[in-house]
């Protein structure tokens, strides 16, 4: 844990990323934007205590922080605890539901921002000048609609997560409380939705697969 000396010109920032490489990385890119890091913090208790001693005017959190509470959670706690907090969300997945089931909302005016796309520091700059102003953060969309997933039910994006995980159709009809027929109907669904076609070489069950493994940017370990 790091904490930096105060610079009242500068905005305060509190970084919470489980990874500690991709801490110190951004870290670095925040400093060099003339941001005060004011704690580096790779766990959501962390995080937390970090915001309730600090009270820094903006977070930007991972969305995966290994088991237990995600960034979505930290994310609403920071809200209910510092009100005007500017909240920054950094993610490999393309939405926040692909990474579980049942993920609960950002809080109003996040910024969701995918990692492979902050391509400049000038990106992430301006999502943290919009996560503190008022005006701007009220009609802020926590998440691009540009990607398909976005468009896609959670049912959708569930049953997408457990093929890609190895889950046969009688697994997921039993983890998703439904019969087998209306698994494999809703599986059909999904296929047409993404518009996947398989060929001679590769199945559909197989195709669904790299369509997850593609949108959240790394093989997920977690499991219903």
């Amino acid at each position: 844990m790091n904490h930096s000396a105060d610079k009242s010109d500068s905005t305060r920032v509190l970084l919470v990323d489980d990874d500690p490489f991709t801490l110190t990385v951004v870290a670095a890119m925040l400093r060099g934007l003339g941001c005060d890091v004011v704690s580096e913090e790779t766990s959501a208790a962390g995080g937390l205590q970090a915001a309730q001693r600090l009270e820094p005017d903006a977070a930007v959190l991972d969305l995966d922080l290994g088991e237990g509470p995600t960034g979505i959670d930290v994310a609403q706690r920071l809200r209910a605890m510092l009100p005007d907090i500017g909240i920054v969300v950094l993610s490999t997945y393309e939405e926040p539901r692909l990474m579980g089931y049942n993920q609960p909302p950002l809080p109003e005016g996040s910024i969701y921002l995918v990692k492979r796309t902050v391509t400049d520091p000038g990106i992430l700059e301006r999502a943290i000048a919009v996560s503190l102003d008022p005006e701007a953060r009220a009609i802020a969309l926590p998440v691009s609609g540009a990607h398909v997933a976005s468009k896609m039910t959670d049912l959708q994006i569930d049953l997408m997560r457990m093929v890609a995980i190895g889950h046969s159709n009688a697994e997921i009809a039993r983890l998703r409380s439904l019969t087998v027929p209306s698994a494999e109907k809703a599986i059909a669904r999904l296929i047409k939705q993404l518009g996947l076609q398989a060929t001679p070489a590769q199945n559909q069950r197989v195709l669904i697969a790299q369509m997850y493994y593609q949108l959240t940017g790394a093989v997920s370990t977690r499991r219903a």
